[in-house]
């Protein structure tokens, strides 16, 4: 089968590179790291197009590799193949509720804000990024840490249903009663057992309006802040959370402390002035904040925006996990954060995340009811090594890589527990024990049912388990 003949069978469009701005157009991602070229990028009208990319792929001498691309936010080359084939879901992005609102409809190549926008008008929340432009796809196959999640559980708990198209061309659903081994492994197991192209997820009432904004604290304040995250933490309930920034802002740079926070059933502002007073009306206060209310979570995805289009483009990622915000991880961190950005102007542009969600609901979760590794509470933090040229990109990445290591290190000493990787912010190589944990086992035997071959070799590679 040629390249011309499979679009001969399809109602979407090959691309390739003679097809110009449309097939550039059609490798960019959210990192221009990301970017790789393509032999062809594959854009699906309907479902029953993949089976045909999939059998031109396997027809091949060799196979071509298989990369699939939802919303193309990962750092790492998974949505892109170096003169492979990728399958990109960008036509596939309806959303729908049902006549009864309790769940709603997904395509696979819808990004989050595309689903806000049917739901925020419903008064309604489902449990998906903090993030419009992440793709809906690869955030859930990873499990789905929301802002939600500290009241509903991980975007998986959520999930009802998916459909799938298999590695030998099959479009099967996936749920509890229909191929359950398989509706297990896609919820947490990564983007090893198909392309999902539905997803149904549980929908919840309304949470708004959310109180957000923004506290910034200098660094010489860094060790009365720890300490106030630790008080604050004793009362904080499912209905309120932050994310914190260790980052350097414009014009002057200095290293500083943000708290991002979203508060729930914030009327008029007055559950925001409770919940954060701690913050802003103790001894030690933010030297700038700004706070007010959003309607719903369609606009508070978008209120990173402007940050994000300042920022540096060239950008990777790598994230872990950690059981709590101990003093010695968060001031070996800062530390190191200080001295690196602190440095070439180059690379000042990156910052380190730390997620402050209730883990109540996650830990409620029994161990192994999803593939999702992670039970027991714990946080996620997050690595953005930026650059501003090229030759800061390597000294970017080093940095990522060396902070999520002595992240997980030092939890791991503090607490006798070491919480492995978050394969959502992997780049692809690590071993898969480190990612999927106790878990690892039965996906090997998933991925000897559903791919026995290996089709889908992309990011946190699992081995099939024959027995």
């Amino acid at each position: 089968m040629t390249l011309q003949s499979l679009q001969s069978l399809i109602k979407g469009v090959v691309l390739t590179p003679e097809s110009g701005e449309a097939y550039t157009a059609a490798l960019r991602r959210n990192s221009p790291l990301s970017v790789l070229p393509a032999k062809a990028v594959v854009q699906p009208a309907v479902y029953e197009d993949i089976p045909h990319v999939l059998a031109y792929a396997a027809g091949q001498t060799p196979p071509l590799e298989i990369a699939v691309n939802g919303g193309g936010a990962h750092s790492s080359t998974w949505a892109s193949s170096d003169g492979g084939l990728v399958i990109d879901l960008g036509k596939l992005k309806k959303v729908t509720l049902t006549a009864d609102k309790q769940s709603v409809s997904v395509q696979g190549g819808a990004v989050w804000g595309e689903v806000y926008e049917v739901t925020s008008p419903a008064q309604l929340e489902v449990v998906g990024s903090p993030l419009w432009f992440v793709g809906v796809g690869g955030y859930t196959l990873g499990g789905g840490y929301s802002p939600l999640s500290g009241k509903y559980g991980a975007a998986v708990d959520n999930l009802l249903s998916a459909t799938v198209v298999l590695a030998d061309g099959r479009i099967v659903k996936a749920s509890k009663d229909e191929e359950p081994d398989l509706f297990w492994a896609i919820r947490g197991g990564g983007g090893q057992f198909g392309v999902v192209v539905e997803f149904v997820f549980k929908t919840h009432p309304y949470a708004g309006p959310y109180g957000s904004g923004v506290l910034v604290y200098p660094g010489n304040e860094f060790a009365n802040v720890v300490e106030l995250i630790r008080e604050w933490k004793k009362t904080q309930t499912p209905s309120e959370r932050f994310t914190i920034s260790f980052s350097r802002s414009a014009p002057h740079y200095h290293p500083s402390i943000v708290f991002l926070p979203e508060v729930f059933h914030d009327t008029d502002g007055t559950r925001s002035k409770t919940v954060l007073a701690p913050f802003r009306e103790g001894a030690t206060k933010p030297v700038f904040e700004k706070l007010g209310t959003v309607p719903d979570m369609a606009t508070l995805s978008h209120a990173s925006d402007a940050s994000f289009a300042a920022a540096p483009p060239r950008l990777a990622i790598r994230g872990t996990f950690f059981a709590d915000h101990f003093p010695d991880i968060l001031a070996g961190v800062w530390e190191r954060f200080v001295a690196f950005t602190g440095g070439d102007q180059a690379v000042r542009g990156s910052s380190v995340l730390w997620d402050l969600t209730s883990p109540e609901a996650l830990a409620k979760v029994p161990v192994g009811e999803t593939a999702l590794k992670l039970r027991e509470s714990h946080y996620w933090m997050a690595v953005q090594g930026r650059s501003s040229t090229e030759e800061g990109v390597e000294a970017a990445k080093e940095f990522t890589e060396s902070i999520v290591q002595f992240v997980r290190e030092k939890n791991a000493e503090l607490t006798g527990r070491d919480l492995g990787w978050f394969i959502n912010m992997t780049k692809g190589g690590e071993e898969p024990e480190d990612v999927f944990g106790a878990q690892l086992p039965r996906l090997r035997r998933a991925k000897a049912k559903y791919d026995p071959k290996k089709v889908f070799s992309k990011g946190a590679v699992i081995e099939p388990l024959f027995e």
